[in-house]
């Protein structure tokens, strides 16, 4: 899939200038691979394939060197009837103050995730199928660079910050998308957000300020629901079939444990014939009988109840009249399943080129120093790679031409798991070792790709004007929930003779939904401190 000029474009058009990214896209082709849905009974699992994207973006250093700043790992779903992506990963390393942006400009990170979003959901599009953007947003120090947690300059956003985050980032690709016919009062693009153990007006204070406070914005997005029912699945079927599981995705364990309750016994059984009445609801769980059930009881469960809150967020794209048209046939193999259904683990998701280890687990296995990365420290997966493996894919053969040809490298999937678990096994706790571990990484890469610049250059373009407010207000994401109330919002009756207490009303709101500093002296501030003329002694008797 070619990266046109119009992403590179949107990009520079929308970093500060006059910044210089270096972006790098790896990706694989479209290959089978595990069903993310169940079937339905007596059904084979629907055919599905799946590609993965890897997103870096890195800054220079030091002349000539590179440093990452931001991680992107994207995999895409593709079935006769629904394109579904899901962002698997995404992790910075906290060098992104090398840049020294001025206080108040938006936030790079946040800005090419929207862009890349929007890229892949435009270049995925369908007329006959729907697409979903599926994410779940849970607060960690670090899922794809090891040691960057012990940079002082990473700040990690706790479990709210971090939904809030998220929201910000899908809302650009929602606008981006929506379908701008006046005849069509309806959008084509729709969010929903589900965090377990939140009630209403809790989910509301996820949303960016400016969707709140906008009606129309406001009809797009749908706090404490969730797509499964509204995407072109079967009719009547299980709650087990409706949703997808995901890898290391909380609600993906949960139905591997619901469908423990799917195990029976054989038909032609004597124990079967005893108890028919297990078979009335075939494929379907004896505790949970409907979705909402399965959302109170993920409030429960220790991932979501632990003290920390985890989001599950989506955004629907419906092509225009998709609706009223016939809706396509399920890919599903018709021929009857001589057994009954048999439940999948999330251990079938191994398959799939994606770094299996946690963040946690990878930091642990962080060498010292980057140079000490030699094949015999590495998996046996990375010893001795295939690089010299019969004519490897490539990207498009461009004439020569000196001008950058914007085309991701796609490996397959042997290539692309090894370039990501050596990620895993770097080091980005200081500066120098960032730097290493990633002119490591880019430099290998390239070698298992055949090319030695594979990554393009974007320079901003958007001026830098360092004021609060707008979207992202006086502070970062996270910061936008509460509107401080300055003292000048409560109305005091006036002194006759003025003097103290008469502050500046209008200096004291906060606005766009950040903070303020609070400056200046008696009278100014928030607290009126009384003179001891106005404190009376009650006199003592004797």
């Amino acid at each position: 899939m070619p990266i046109t000029p119009t992403l590179s474009s949107k990009l520079a058009a929308s970093l500060p200038s006059p910044h210089k990214f270096t972006i790098h896209h790896l990706s694989t082709p479209p290959s089978p691979s595990p069903a993310i849905y169940s079937p339905p009974p007596a059904h084979l699992p629907e055919k599905t394939k799946c590609e993965s994207h890897f997103l870096s973006v890195s800054a220079p250093h030091n002349g000539s060197q590179q440093i990452q700043l931001f991680a992107l790992e994207i995999l895409i779903y593709t079935t006769t009837t629904l394109t579904t992506i899901f962002v698997s990963k995404a992790d910075s390393t906290g060098y992104i103050h090398l840049l020294n942006l001025p206080k108040g400009t938006p936030s790079p990170l946040r800005t090419i995730s929207s862009i890349f979003l929007s890229h892949l959901v435009e270049s995925h599009q369908r007329k006959d199928r729907q697409l979903v953007v599926s994410l779940f947003a849970r607060a960690q120090d670090q899922y794809l660079f090891p040691g960057s947690i012990e940079n002082s300059g990473k700040h990690v956003l706790d479990d709210r910050g971090l939904i809030k985050w998220w929201c910000r980032v899908i809302e650009p690709v929602l606008q981006a998308t929506s379908h701008d016919d006046e005849k069509n009062t309806r959008s084509t693009a729709q969010a929903y957000l589900r965090v377990p153990g939140c009630d209403l007006h809790e989910h509301l204070s996820f949303f960016p300020p400016h969707v709140r406070h906008s009606p129309t914005l406001r009809a797009q997005w749908h706090p404490s629901r969730d797509p499964l029912l509204l995407l072109n699945r079967p009719a009547n079927a299980p709650e087990r079939c409706l949703i997808p599981r995901f890898p290391d995705d909380p609600k993906s364990r949960f139905v591997d444990e619901l469908d423990e309750e799917l195990t029976e016994p054989p038909p032609d059984s004597k124990k079967h014939k005893e108890s028919p009445s297990k078979g009335k609801r075939p494929g379907k769980w004896r505790s949970v009988r409907s979705l909402e059930e399965f959302w109170e009881m993920m409030a429960f469960r220790q991932e979501c109840s632990s003290g920390r809150l985890v989001g599950f967020l989506w955004a629907v794209f419906t092509p225009e009249g998709f609706a009223t048209s016939a809706p396509p046939k399920l890919d599903f193999a018709q021929k009857p399943l001589l057994a009954p259904p048999t439940t999948r683990t999330s251990t079938e998701h191994s398959q799939q080129p994606i770094a299996t280890s946690s963040a946690t687990s990878s930091s642990t296995q962080t060498p010292t120093t980057a140079q000490s990365l030699s094949q015999q420290h590495l998996p046996p997966a990375l010893q001795n790679p295939p690089l010299e493996s019969p004519s490897p894919p490539t990207t498009s053969t461009t004439p020569t031409n000196p001008a950058p040809t914007h085309i991701p490298i796609t490996l397959p999937q042997n290539h692309y798991k090894r370039c990501i678990s050596l990620l895993l096994h770097l080091d980005y706790a200081t500066l120098p070792l960032a730097a290493e571990s990633s002119m490591r990484w880019i430099e290998d890469v390239g070698i298992c790709a055949r090319k030695n610049d594979w990554g393009w250059d974007v320079v901003g373009q958007m001026e830098e004007t360092g004021t609060a407010g707008g979207e992202m207000g006086a502070g970062e994401a996270g910061k936008e929930g509460a509107n401080m109330l300055g003292a000048g919002v409560v109305r005091k009756k006036k002194r006759a003779g003025g003097g103290e207490g008469e502050g500046d009303a209008g200096s004291m709101m906060a606005t766009g939904g950040g903070t303020v500093d609070r400056e200046g002296g008696e009278g100014e501030g928030g607290v009126n401190i009384l003179s001891t003329g106005l404190v009376r002694k009650k006199p003592k008797i004797k």
